[in-house]
Formats: C-alpha cells, sequence, structure tokens
C-alpha cells in the first residue's frame, strides 16, 4: 500500500496565491472501492445524523441507508443538533446499518436543539487537528479542541456568541472564498500538499479523484485560516515535498481502536504527525500535518508498521 503510494505518486504543477501555494497530487486509482461520502448522503437523502437518546457529548448516530459503504473524514463538520460536531476519525460504515460515532464538540456555548444535523462546509483547522493528535493519550481531547478553537478566535480577533468554529470561518469567509478558488482542481487529482512561506505545512490523499474532489476547498481552507496571509513570494521544490511523503510513509505506525469497516493506524516523526486508513487492505485516506513537539505525541507503544501488509 505505501510503496506503491511512495512510488507511483504523481506531482502535478504547483499553484501560487500571495505566500500559499499547493502541490496537487495524483495517485493511482483504486477501482475496486466504492463509497458514499456524507456530502453526496446528505444530498441524496441516504444519511441520517442524530443525538443519541441521551444526547452525549462525544457521541453521535449516524445511520447509513445507502448499499454502498459510507465515509465519514477525520475532522469533517456538522452542524446542529444539541452542538455542531466533528468526526474524530475517518470511518467507514456499512450499506444499510446504524452506528454510534465517536467525535467532539466544535461549538462550546451551546448545549440545546437548534435544527436537524447537516453537512458543514468546512473541517476542523489544520492547528487544532494538531492539537487534537497531540493531546490523544496524554490528556483531554475535547478541552483541546476546545481550547484550540478559542485560540484561533483570538488570532483573528473575533468572539462567536457560542465560541463556534464555523463561525471564525464564516467571519473570514469572503478572504478564505478568494484564495481557495485561485487554486484549481487538477483532471485526476487525489490529494494536495499545503506550502505557506516555502514550508510544508501538511498533506492529504484520498482513494479517489471524486472523494478528493469533495474536500478540496475545505482542505485548503482549513490550513488558510491558521495563515497570515501576506506578500511575500518563493519557489517550491518538488522534491522536498516528495521527501516529506516519503518520510511520513516510512514513519513508526501504529493501528489504534477503529469504529466500523476501515483499520485504522496513527504515525508520527521529528517533523509532524498523521493517520492513516485502509478499507478492503486499500487506502482510503492518508493526512499529515506538520508542527512543533511532534515527537511528544503518543503512539500506541505496539507499533505495527512491520505487522501489516503496506505492501499492498
Amino acid at each position: 500500500m505505501l510503496s506503491a503510494l511512495k512510488s507511483e505518486i504523481e506531482f502535478l504543477d504547483s499553484q501560487f496565491h500571495k505566500n500559499i501555494a499547493i502541490i496537487p497530487i495524483k495517485t493511482p486509482i483504486n477501482y475496486k472501492i466504492d463509497l458514499l461520502s456524507l456530502k453526496k448522503g446528505f444530498e441524496l437523502g441516504l444519511v441520517e445524523v442524530k443525538e443519541c437518546e441521551h444526547s452525549q457529548v462525544n457521541t453521535i448516530i449516524v445511520s447509513n441507508k445507502s448499499v454502498t459503504p459510507l465515509l465519514l473524514v477525520d475532522g469533517e463538520e456538522i452542524i446542529g443538533g444539541d452542538q455542531n460536531r466533528i468526526m474524530n476519525a475517518t470511518v467507514v460504515i456499512a450499506g444499510e446499518s446504524e452506528m454510534k460515532i465517536p467525535v467532539n464538540c466544535t461549538e462550546h456555548g451551546r448545549w440545546g436543539y437548534k435544527h436537524e444535523f447537516r453537512q458543514s462546509d468546512y473541517i476542523l483547522n489544520s492547528q487544532t487537528r494538531f492539537a487534537k493528535a497531540h493531546a490523544r493519550g496524554k490528556r483531554d481531547v475535547q478541552g483541546e479542541v476546545w481550547r484550540s478553537i478559542d485560540n484561533l478566535e483570538m488570532l483573528h480577533n473575533y468572539s462567536s456568541p457560542t465560541q463556534a468554529m464555523s463561525e471564525s470561518y464564516e467571519n473570514k469567509k469572503a478572504d478564505l472564498n478568494e484564495i481557495a478558488d485561485s487554486f484549481e482542481i487538477c483532471k485526476g487529482q487525489t490529494g494536495v500538499v499545503v506550502i505557506v512561506d516555502g514550508e510544508v505545512k501538511g498533506f492529504e490523499i484520498f482513494s479517489s479523484p471524486q472523494i478528493y474532489s469533495e474536500y478540496h476547498e475545505k482542505i485548503l481552507k482549513s490550513y488558510l485560516i491558521d495563515t497570515d496571509i501576506n506578500e511575500d513570494i518563493f519557489t517550491v521544490n518538488i522534491d522536498t515535498a516528495r521527501e516529506l511523503i516519503e518520510k511520513a510513509c516510512e514513519s513508526e505506525f501504529g493501528e489504534i481502536a477503529h469504529t466500523g469497516l476501515e483499520r485504522s493506524y496513527e504515525f508520527k516523526n521529528p517533523e509532524g504527525v498523521g493517520s492513516l486508513y485502509s478499507f478492503e487492505d486499500e487506502l482510503i485516506h492518508i493526512s499529515y500535518i506538520t508542527g512543533e513537539d511532534a515527537t511528544d505525541i503518543l503512539i500506541n507503544e505496539d507499533p505495527v508498521s512491520d505487522g501489516v501488509d503496506f505492501s499492498i
């Protein structure tokens, strides 16, 4: 799996806007995997998300009425219910089934029904995703998510009435849309490397161009909202991006508990932390974010990088 990713990944022409650059990625398309995204599921009326019978901050119920497995992506947000939430991990739910899903709250100041859950236009911002990974195994993840969202508000000198992450995005919507719209999706693109001021901030890869296209704008905005946008110009070294991905693939992997049909792994190296999810022995989602103190992040003490066949 990872050996194929390293050897067959294709870096397309870099795109620039102010001090931001992206490198579109193409990987071999896996035609064996057919997954329904949450966005499509909502649009087609094939997905229902609701609170538990006795509402819980960190658990919701998702019903997949389609015969196709449903893909929920780590960090993607749903709004409504008693509080806005984000998926705590990437999960694959079997067709025609219902499942309790672990989530984190992204709206600290509300606990009361607003409206039925619906798809948000946003995913968890990159710095909060890093903070969430950093907290896992060491301290309260939910508390760390709330603290990071507070930091996001302070960064933009903005205060949401309910401390809702989505409101911070809405506050910067015009600026974020202008920049995100300047980066085009390429034919066959399955992922992206994001670079700020010449420094690689992370990458994201999905199993197919269709799935990636539904997250392209959200992924870019998750980095943009954490960035000081300026007019600085820099050059992009493709080899640096390639080396970062190769190092990520060679990291220490630890298998972690999974919720649905997927298998879940986390990994780290001195530059950052990431997660990898597979379904039917095929890669469906890998993400990696750079940041300070990455070596302090706890990984399963029984790493499985040698025990799982990543060469498929």
